[in-house]
């Protein structure tokens, strides 16, 4: 999957003392984060989530992906032939899908 490029249409323009632009960048480069979103993070938050955590939220994501398509996939074969696929199959898929929601709820709730 490749990266989409976020359109920012609104700029800002921050005014910092030599001090607190050091300190700041330290903390981006901590978080592994750039300094603009670091700060965007920051104010939208109250912290700044690093790049480990973002990491997380994105792989959670696409694990609720996969889960999407295989429940795709089991209604497609459910529709085009009746019964070939057992209701066990549709239970475990559905509790592999709670699991990653509620792990992406709890990473969110982390952010």
């Amino acid at each position: 999957m490749g990266k989409r490029q976020k359109q920012y249409p609104k700029g800002v323009l921050v005014r910092l003392t030599n001090d607190e632009h050091s300190r700041l960048t330290e903390l981006s480069k901590k978080a592994g984060l750039s300094l603009s979103r670091f700060l965007v993070e920051s104010g939208l938050t109250g912290k700044a989530t690093t790049c480990a955590d973002r990491m997380l939220r994105e792989r959670a994501a696409l694990q609720l992906v996969r889960v999407g398509n295989n429940i795709n996939q089991i209604a497609r074969q459910l529709n085009a032939q009746r019964g070939a696929i057992g209701s066990y199959k549709v239970e475990d898929t559905l509790a592999t899908l709670k699991t990653m929601l509620e792990r992406l709820e709890e990473l969110w709730r982390q952010g």
